[in-house]
Order: C-alpha cells, then sequence, then structure tokens
C-alpha cells in the first residue's frame, strides 16, 4: 500500500514536528521524503491466518 503524502525523513532530527508534503523533498529544509503510510501487517501478524481464511471465504461466496 502506497500513498502520496511523504513526510520528511529527517524530521526528528531538523524539525521539531513533522513536515508533510506531496513532492519528493521536503519544503522547509530540502532533504528527502519518505513515504507516510505505515505497512498494512507486520510480518509477526498473529491473526493473518485467519484473515486470510476470512478473505478466502468472502471470495468463493
Amino acid at each position: 500500500m502506497k500513498s502520496d503524502i511523504r513526510v520528511c525523513a529527517n524530521w526528528e532530527t531538523v524539525h521539531d514536528r513533522p513536515v508533510y508534503t506531496l513532492g519528493d523533498s521536503c519544503p522547509d529544509c530540502g532533504g528527502p521524503t519518505a513515504n507516510s503510510a505505515p505497512a498494512p501487517f507486520g510480518p509477526e501478524d498473529p491473526y493473518g491466518e485467519y484473515r486470510r481464511r476470512a478473505r478466502r471465504r468472502r471470495e468463493s461466496e
């Protein structure tokens, strides 16, 4: 999952709050930006098996 909204990759050291943008560089410091959306589920997701089973069940109906 990819978000169009990006956050300054250096915000913790350069800015006192996160700086969000749609571009590839920060409008305040000119630094690089990173995707602001977290991954939907972690690799050690304890409920992944149940979610996949429910999805397969919905698709077969």
